[in-house]
């Protein structure tokens, strides 16, 4: 049965002009360079071609993983079951449309910060330099210095779990701090920004800050969401555990909400190291920290050894 899926699958990716990749290492996908091979990853680019790849999930019982650029992510190295999809193509054009922001689900975060700046539109800078793409920021209501895309976002079309596209308005989306705008089960082809006219702080300005304050090591970004008390980093580095070091994965001496990559790391090295913050920082503050990367397979689902 799974060769049927994978056979149709590449007619199908074919007919639609996409790509796709049997059994490719997601290390290659992801800014962790960590990650097993896909199944298929499949190379989107219209909405047409993403719905004949629905299709064909639904059909087979394959399970479909967006991911986007791979930030914000740990992927197990027993990779992931089923079809990963990444959006390029129509998915990536930015536009102004009614004096407002129009942006597929591939287009970077850090694109949009500059589009909006040199549009002459204020709101959107707290993006530039955050890695990844607005439908993955979607997904954990991406943000910094207080602001997250909640703020802006006006609208996002969707394909549901049903494979519908519709229209979700500003009022339907949930906005909470480092937790999915979109309903389980959808994913975002596109959306809307609403921004002001002016100018504030520039993009080169925040790039550059962050530059000083994050590593350039490969990482998945902030690694824990930050408590309503005190940072994440802050609570990490006065329990000692900044520079502490597992296999090739390291806590970064230059941020401690950063678990950095120092060469060679393993899914299990960044997974145990996690595992020795959460209680380190629980037994000497009574504080729990909860993982805003998305760990790869869930665990308990399908194809999870953890």
């Amino acid at each position: 049965m799974a060769g049927n899926w994978q056979e149709i699958l590449l007619q199908t990716v074919h007919e639609e002009h996409c790509e796709v990749f049997f059994n490719e290492p997601l290390a290659r996908h992801t800014s962790f360079r960590i990650g097993g091979p896909a199944d298929a990853l499949v190379i989107v680019r219209s909405r047409s071609g993403l719905s004949g790849v629905w299709t064909i999930a639904q059909k087979y019982g394959v399970n479909i993983t967006v991911i986007g650029r791979g930030t914000n992510v740990l992927i197990s190295e027993q990779g992931l079951r089923g079809i990963v999809v990444k959006l390029q193509g129509e998915f990536c054009r930015i536009e102004l449309r009614d004096n407002q922001i129009y942006a597929g689900a591939g287009v970077l975060l850090d694109e949009i910060a500059d589009f909006a700046e040199s549009h002459g539109f204020s709101g959107a800078e707290f993006l530039a330099g955050i890695p990844g793409t607005i439908g993955g920021g979607l997904m954990s209501n991406a943000g910094a210095y207080g602001r997250s895309l909640g703020d802006i976002v006006q609208q996002v079309e969707v394909m549901d779990n049903q494979g519908i596209i519709k229209l979700l308005n500003r009022g339907v989306l949930r906005n909470q701090y480092r937790e999915s705008l979109l309903p389980a089960g959808s994913w975002a082809l596109s959306v809307i920004l609403k921004l002001q006219q002016g100018r504030a702080k520039s993009c080169q300005e925040i790039r550059s800050e962050r530059r000083q304050k994050h590593p350039s090591e490969p990482s998945a970004g902030s690694f824990f969401k930050n408590p309503a008390t005190v940072p994440a980093g802050k609570l990490i580095e006065q329990c000692g555990l900044k520079g502490i070091e597992l296999g090739g994965a390291a806590v970064s001496h230059q941020h401690g909400n950063f678990i950095v990559n120092r060469g060679g790391a393993r899914f299990v090295d960044v997974y145990e190291l996690v595992q020795i913050i959460k209680a380190t920082v629980e037994e000497m503050t009574g504080i729990e920290l909860d993982e805003e990367v998305r760990i790869l397979p869930p665990a308990g689902s399908a194809g999870d050894r953890r």
